[in-house]
């Protein structure tokens, strides 16, 4: 029996170290693909922010597409100005024109010049111009909302990524401190193998558990150079960046304030975080907006029914074709007015059409609205729970590493066995882990609420806490 765990302990052994030496040459081969020349540089949060909204084409896009809504809002604007034109003609005949009179018959010039001005004044054309104009100031300002919802939605990437970057970097400092952990513990059990106080099957265990950690340090490596790639090409840089620690995670005030937070004082931060999203949240008025160019589309299908009211005046200036170059000038002033009679069909089907449409749209937002108040309710409840999953992280990381450390004593003077000193140092990086991934979960709910109220600022989000506090 002894042998054969002997056996099967050196078979492992040597499996993990044939993955180990593919993992590494797999990594090897990932530095070379990156090439020599890529460089590492530190990199703020901050930094990323701004270089995101320099490098990020959809932003940019955006960018554009409001001064595009602009100026279109500019040209509906136009409708409501009168139009001015000016024309002239030129007519030559030949032969030219005889005009026969009581004096006698008067040949006239060949040619004729008349010139003139026109001028137009939309009075009333069933309501179209001004709905008009209103959707294009509707477009107008959902073109910047759609900015804003833009900036804060690549803003959220950013810091996502750099958050992943962050945890993947933290993960590897914990491998490394498993690694040298396990080093060290495979020393002591060479010591007393070589004392004879421990037997080859633990001995191997050791051996074991140092290329297995060995190979995890490989894999966050890589893990760790996958994380960079993601965030330079997201940013479009050319360096490897590294990320800058956050400082005060610990003793952040927003997550003291919320692992106190019992249910009533959820349900009165959710209450004030609705109340915000209902004035801040930029889909909400997005939805809102939308509904509003929706009437306005079946505003104007039913003016289509209603009169027209068009007012011109021109004045000409024409020869009389005896004298050359001696113009008799004439005006005339007209108003126009039309009424749609036949047929009407196509403009009732328009206008039904439009009505569902609008309906459609009320319903849409009516769902959208309820869907937003919901996600603003699970952030809310997801950041309280990520914040009380933080301390408990950290007191049992506390508690572990001291039971790792009273029983790492205890088998150095040979009081517990290496299964029990294995098992502890297992639970440690399990906890280790634990920690540090909680972290990384509260900052990205923070990250995910803050987005939903439409907030840049981690103060104002902390003021809210802290006049809930104040009550």
């Amino acid at each position: 029996m002894i042998f054969s765990a002997v056996d099967t302990m050196i078979s492992l052994s040597e499996k993990e170290s044939s993955l180990k030496r593919i993992i590494l040459i797999i990594t090897l081969l990932g530095c070379l693909i990156l090439g020599a020349e890529t460089a590492e540089q530190t990199l703020s949060l901050t930094d990323s922010r701004s270089i995101a909204l320099q490098n990020n084409s959809d932003y940019q896009a955006q960018l554009q597409a409001v001064e595009s809504a602009k100026w279109a809002k500019t040209q509906a604007l136009s409708s409501f100005l009168p139009s001015l034109s000016l024309s002239a003609a030129y007519l030559y005949m030949d032969p030219a024109q005889t005009v026969t009179t009581g004096a006698g018959s008067i040949t006239l010039n060949h040619d004729f010049r008349t010139f003139g001005l026109s001028l137009s004044q939309p009075i009333f054309l069933g309501g179209k111009i001004w709905q008009g104009y209103q959707i294009a100031k509707i477009s107008f300002e959902m073109a910047e909302l759609s900015l804003q919802n833009q900036k804060l939605t690549l803003l959220a990437e950013v810091d996502n990524r750099y958050l992943a970057l962050l945890q993947t970097k933290s993960l590897l400092e914990m491998t490394e401190i498993d690694y040298q952990s396990a080093r060290k513990n495979l020393e002591i059990a060479q010591l007393k193998f070589d004392s004879s106080l421990i037997s080859k099957a633990d001995y191997l265990k050791f051996q074991s558990r140092q290329a297995s950690k060995e190979v995890s340090l490989l894999q966050a490596q890589a893990a760790m150079q996958l994380a960079q790639l993601n965030l330079r090409n997201y940013l479009g840089i050319e360096y490897m960046p590294l990320p800058e620690a956050l400082e005060g995670i610990d003793d952040d005030p927003g997550m003291l304030l919320l692992d106190g937070f019992d249910k009533f004082k959820t349900q009165e931060f959710t209450t004030r975080a609705l109340a915000r999203a209902e004035s801040g949240s930029i889909p909400l008025h997005l939805t809102q907006r939308g509904v509003e160019l929706s009437k306005r589309a079946y505003q104007i299908s039913k003016g289509s029914f209603l009169p027209t009211l068009m007012l011109t005046g021109s004045r000409q200036y024409e020869e009389n074709g005896i004298d050359r170059w001696d113009f008799t000038p004439s005006n005339q002033i007209m108003l126009t007015a039309s009424l749609p009679i036949l047929p009407q069909l196509g403009n009732y089907a328009a206008m039904r059409k439009s009505r569902a449409e609008y309906q459609k749209t009320v319903l849409s937002a009516e769902t959208a609205s309820q869907g937003i108040k919901l996600g603003t309710e699970a952030s809310v409840l997801n950041l309280v729970n990520s914040a009380k999953q933080v301390r408990a992280a950290k007191l049992a990381l506390d508690y572990t590493q001291q039971s790792y450390e009273q029983l790492q004593q205890r088998y150095v003077m040979n009081m517990i066995s290496s299964t029990e000193l294995l098992d502890a140092e297992l639970m440690l990086s399990a906890a280790r882990t634990s920690y540090t991934n909680s972290i990384y979960s509260y900052l990205k709910a923070r990250a995910a609420l803050m987005q939903a109220l439409n907030l840049e600022d981690i103060q104002t989000l902390n003021e809210m806490l802290i006049s809930g506090e104040n009550k």
